[in-house]
C-alpha cells in the first residue's frame, strides 16, 4: 500500500501552497533500508519523475524488502516552468543543499527536503537527465562503487576536485554521504528524442540497485563492462543559434580536434562557431541528439577521457538495457 504525504514548504503572495510529495511504500518481505529516490530537482529534467511514476506501480504491491520514499517532483516551480532553476528567485536547487530555514524560497526548499527527505533514507538514488534539449548517459560513482554499477550504465564517474568535470558544492548528495548513506547520482536521458527507451533503461536500472540493496529479493544482474572516467569536462557554446551535431553518437569514441558541432545564425544561415573536441582520447557522453537552439554558455556536449579510465571487468553489455 501507498501513502503520500503532502508537506507544505511555502504560500505565495498569489494564495498558491507549494509542497513536497513523498510516496511511501513499505515493502511486505520483511526488513530492509529506507531508500529514497528523488526527480526533477532540476525543473527542465522530467524523465526521472516518469522513472520514478512506474518505479510506484511497479513497488505499489510491496513485494520488497524495506521501504521505499519517491519524490518525483523536487522543485515543482521549475518543474511547471520546465526551467532548470526556480523561476521565482534564479536559484538552482542542487548547489544550495542543505538549505536556510531564513532564505530565498530556493533555500526554503532545499531546508525542506532535508528535514523531511534526506535526513531519513538510508540509500539514495538522485536522478538527472541531460536536460530538454541535450541527452546524457553516464553514474556517478560517489561512496559505494556496487550501487553505482548495478544501475548498468556503461560509463561512470569519479568526480575530483583537482579534476575537469561536473564536480559542484551544495548538492543533495552532499547531505546523504556526509552521513555515510550509500549515494548515487544518476544522469539518464533528456533531450528532444523519445524518452521510453530511457524510462525503461532507467526502470530497469533501479531495480536492479534495489536487488544490489537486498531490496528486491529476484537475481541482481551481473555487472558489466564498465569504464570509470576521472576526467569529464563540459564544452559550452561561446555564441547562441542552431546547433547542428556532427559527433559521434553517445557512448561512442571520438578523436581530439574532431567537429562535436556548429553553430549557425538563424537569420543570416551564417557558420557563427566551430566546436571541437579539446581530448585526445575521448568518449561521448553529453549530447545534442537533434538541431537544437542554444544561447551563449548553455550546455553543448560532455566527452570522457580514455587516457587514464578505470577499466572494470564484467558481462558484455546488452543493446536496449545499458545504452541507447
Amino acid at each position: 500500500m501507498t501513502k503520500m504525504r503532502r508537506i507544505p514548504v511555502a504560500t505565495f503572495a498569489s494564495g498558491e501552497e507549494v509542497c513536497l510529495y513523498i510516496h511511501e511504500i513499505v515493502g511486505k518481505k520483511g526488513k530492509g533500508p529506507l531508500l529514497g529516490i528523488s526527480g526533477a530537482i532540476h525543473g527542465n529534467e522530467p524523465t526521472g519523475s516518469y522513472v520514478i511514476r512506474e518505479i510506484a506501480k511497479h513497488y505499489a504491491d510491496g513485494n520488497f524488502r524495506g521501504r521505499l520514499w519517491l519524490m518525483p517532483v523536487t522543485n515543482a516551480l521549475a518543474f511547471q516552468a520546465n526551467k532548470r532553476t526556480t523561476p521565482v528567485d534564479g536559484g538552482n536547487l542542487n548547489r544550495v543543499f542543505p538549505g536556510k530555514a531564513n532564505g530565498m524560497y530556493t533555500d526554503l526548499l532545499a531546508e525542506a527536503v532535508k528535514k523531511e527527505f534526506l535526513d531519513h533514507v538510508e540509500a539514495y538514488l538522485d536522478y538527472h537527465t541531460g536536460t530538454d534539449r541535450p541527452t546524457v548517459d553516464y553514474t556517478y560513482v560517489h561512496n559505494d562503487l556496487g550501487l553505482s554499477r548495478a544501475f548498468g550504465t556503461r560509463f561512470l564517474f569519479r568526480p575530483m576536485a583537482d579534476r575537469a568535470g561536473p564536480v559542484f558544492n551544495g548538492t543533495s548528495k552532499a547531505v546523504t554521504t556526509a552521513r555515510g548513506v550509500p549515494s548515487v547520482t544518476i544522469e539518464l536521458g533528456g533531450g528532444v528524442v523519445d524518452q521510453r527507451p530511457y524510462i525503461d533503461r532507467g526502470v530497469e536500472g533501479i531495480k536492479n540497485c534495489m536487488r544490489y540493496l537486498k531490496m528486491d529479493t529476484s537475481r541482481p544482474e551481473p555487472p558489466i563492462q564498465q569504464t570509470v572516467l576521472g576526467v569529464l569536462p563540459t564544452i559550452y557554446n561561446t555564441q547562441g543559434g542552431f546547433l547542428y551535431t556532427e559527433a559521434p553518437a553517445l557512448g561512442e569514441e571520438i578523436k581530439g580536434g574532431q567537429v562535436l558541432g556548429r553553430v549557425y545564425s538563424p537569420y543570416t544561415f551564417k557558420q557563427l562557431e566551430v566546436i571541437k573536441n579539446p581530448i585526445k582520447r575521448g568518449v561521448m557522453i553529453l549530447s545534442h541528439l537533434t538541431p537544437n537552439l542554444v544561447e551563449p554558455g548553455d550546455f553543448s556536449y560532455m566527452i570522457g577521457d580514455l587516457d587514464g579510465a578505470e577499466k572494470l571487468p564484467g558481462a558484455k553489455p546488452k543493446k536496449g538495457r545499458h545504452y541507447a
